[in-house]
């Protein structure tokens, strides 16, 4: 009996190998779906932000406090006339679109933030690269790490200018 299970016990494990593999085979048709089904939804939330982001007059913003690049959303480089091919700012840069007379605050607001962990929001007038000046509400809010250490500040800026003032814009 015994050299009976010896025998056919390659064959058992190869039959358990296989079942295994399918298995393996259906789970990862599964997680694909769920991927594809991911994405998909992540387009339509993107989508979703950016025509958001076109009728509410605002645009969304992220500080990465490793790097100091301000990474923009689409509207914020409508909102200063600043071309995408010249890529995201660095803070510094970013807040030279600032009216001269509001720099010291937003230069104050960001720092508190960064080294405090401070939320902050403010009126402000931005220079566009073709010299218009927009008046903007901006909010931001910090992203802490679980060393309790900033890592960012994402934030946003809504257009506060009238229709009469984009006309002549």
């Amino acid at each position: 009996m015994q050299e009976i299970l010896l025998a056919y016990f390659p064959y058992f494990l190869a039959f358990v190998l296989l079942l295994v593999i399918a298995y393996l085979w259906l789970r990862l048709r599964n997680v694909r779906a769920d991927l594809t089904t991911a994405r998909l939804d992540l387009d339509r939330c993107q989508l979703t932000l950016e025509i958001s982001e076109d009728v509410g007059r605002f645009g969304s913003w992220h500080l990465d406090a490793a790097t100091n690049i301000v990474k923009w959303s689409d509207y914020v480089f409508d909102m200063h006339e600043r071309r995408h091919s010249l890529g995201n700012p660095m803070l510094e840069n970013a807040i030279d679109y600032y009216h001269p007379d509001d720099r010291p605050m937003v230069e104050e607001a960001v720092a508190r933030s960064l080294d405090e962990g401070a939320d902050f929001e403010f009126r402000a007038r931005i220079l566009t690269e073709n010299g218009n000046e927009l008046p903007v509400l901006a909010r931001g809010t910090c992203q802490i790490g679980g060393n309790g250490a900033v890592l960012g500040i994402f934030g946003c800026f809504v257009d506060l200018s009238t229709p009469e003032e984009r006309q002549y814009a």
